[in-house]
């Protein structure tokens, strides 16, 4: 029987092609970045390239399904359910400790129909393709070739190298993006769902800035509650957004901390 080449490191290297598809997607980022388009053309440009750029990989470097990135939604509605309280129960905690603690208080309300409609798509398809990319494309090749916390680490801190050009960026903001990172992933380590992700990372971005009027990673969107913070801004989070709190930090270890012996405890 003849000998069967071996396959080529790309196929066999998990990480050589989360390499390759990074470099690829930030000449991507780059390049339309430089476009002078409107902030909300640009976005779904750069979001529907990334997202292409996944399915271009996943199906002709990868050789493999795009939906077993994790996108099955079958069995999937408890995953969705639980990151978006989730999220729901950590910003809503978080605001109202800033409340509580005289910092932040909302000045008057305003509701822009098309500016409300278009921030909320803009954060969909943020959530889709962040996770798509970092968790769904990223960290699904990483595990094939590393120990799951090792490839949760690498994925998040990934994440956060990617938000480091963003207005406002702090060395607390990027540890913030970083345990964001792991939030988000700790749910797919065990399950390999991705929709936990997207429906915790979409809440997450839509209610903090198109409803309560923070920044969302450095970017002020119109929003319906207009507020007025002020103090440290290691406690307020700044111009970055409340992810860039230290309130934010507390509570999402704290979080990690429960999901991850929740899903530990579930496969046992």
């Amino acid at each position: 029987m003849p000998k069967q080449p071996s396959p080529s490191p790309i196929r066999t290297y998990g990480w050589l092609r989360v390499l390759i598809f990074l470099a690829l997607y930030l000449l991507m980022m780059a390049g339309i970045s430089r476009l002078s388009l409107e902030i909300y053309t640009k976005f779904t440009f750069l979001l529907m390239s990334g997202a292409a750029l996944v399915w271009l990989f996943r199906k002709f470097v990868d050789g493999s399904d795009f939906l077993s990135l994790g996108l099955s939604w079958k069995g999937s509605r408890g995953y969705a359910l639980t990151g978006f309280l989730a999220a729901v129960a950590l910003l809503g905690t978080g605001t109202c400790i800033l409340a509580a603690a005289g910092v932040l208080e909302w000045i008057n309300y305003q509701f822009d129909a098309n500016a409300f409609f278009m921030s909320l798509v803009l954060m969909l398809m943020v959530a889709f393709t962040e996770e798509l990319v970092f968790r769904g494309y990223v960290m699904n090749n990483l595990l094939q070739n590393m120990k799951p916390h090792i490839a949760l680490l690498v994925s998040a801190a990934l994440f956060a190298i990617f938000h480091g050009a963003n207005p406002g960026t702090s060395w607390l903001a990027l540890i913030n993006i970083f345990i964001a990172g792991i939030l988000l992933g700790i749910n797919y380590v065990f399950t390999g769902n991705l929709w936990f992700g997207i429906a915790l990372h979409f809440a997450w971005n839509f209610f903090q800035g198109p409803v309560l009027g923070f920044a969302v990673s450095g970017l002020k969107l119109p929003s319906v509650l207009i507020q007025n913070i002020s103090g440290n801004t290691m406690v307020t989070g700044g111009e970055f957004g409340f992810e860039g709190s230290l309130i934010y930090s507390i509570l999402a270890v704290i979080l990690i901390v429960v999901f991850y012996f929740r899903y530990k405890v579930a496969r046992n």
